[in-house]
């Protein structure tokens, strides 16, 4: 399945929190750049602290009837369809084995740091995450060998990819203008090739020039692609 995916970061000043004691924080993250398909990064933990379900997590009260959340889990898409009664149903998976039922949004669940991928039958309202923020543990991201895997930055602060990974990783963030940015570790440093090209003369082509440029951080909510090799790694974010 081949989508368009728009990246979207979420604002720190949209966030609505509410606090009933010293530990849990629940509240909300309002997501404004919504285009047609939008990469969501899960800011939340569920009550336990752990994982939040996909029915607690995405507010579906700014959605439309036929909105679509598709969640990857290596080489399987798993799809919900927002029903006329504002109901995360179960719309089909699609993966190497065929296409299948998924679990119901009520059992399925999110770590802190996955990416998500929201279709939009209308893209007019704002996308609001409902959940509790873990202000005690910092979560982890889990990559796998050999895996490829959609996830995004759930702070509302950059993140700085540094010690994360081993030589040959990638990291592959789709730009809203369209084309990729790829990141990738070499001699235990992250970093991306940048193209510039010189003016030509008497008609000639100018010169493309390649420089590899090292760093390698994503914006609040930003969304990615981790490609990894024969060694897994995890990427811990902070509280």
């Amino acid at each position: 399945m081949k989508l368009r995916v728009m990246i979207c970061a979420m604002a720190a000043s949209a966030a609505l929190f509410a606090t009933d004691n010293t530990s849990d924080t629940f509240g909300l993250v309002r997501v404004t750049d919504t285009s047609t398909n939008t990469v969501i990064g899960v800011p939340w933990v569920g009550a336990t602290g752990s994982a939040i379900s996909l029915s607690n997590l995405v507010s579906t009260a700014t959605l439309s009837a036929g909105d679509v959340v598709y969640l990857y889990e290596g080489e399987t898409w798993k799809a919900y369809k927002l029903s006329a009664n504002k109901v995360w149903e179960p719309y089909t998976t699609v993966g190497v084995g065929g296409t299948e039922g998924a679990p119901s949004a009520d059992s399925k669940t999110l770590a802190r740091g996955t990416g998500l991928v929201i279709q939009r039958a209308s893209a007019d309202d704002s996308i609001y995450l409902c959940g509790r923020l873990d202000t005690t543990t910092p979560s982890a991201t889990a990559i796998a060998a050999n895996s490829t895997v959609l996830f995004a930055n759930p702070l509302t602060a950059t993140k700085t990819i540094s010690s994360e990974g081993a030589n040959g990783d990638q990291i592959r963030v789709l730009k809203n203008v369209g084309g990729t940015t790829i990141y990738e570790k070499k001699d235990g440093v992250w970093g991306t090739y940048v193209e510039s090209t010189s003016a030509g003369r008497g008609g000639r082509p100018g010169k493309t020039t390649r420089t590899w440029t090292p760093g390698c951080t994503l914006a609040p909510g930003m969304g990615a692609w981790y490609v990894s090799g024969t060694t897994g790694t995890s990427i811990t974010w902070g509280n």
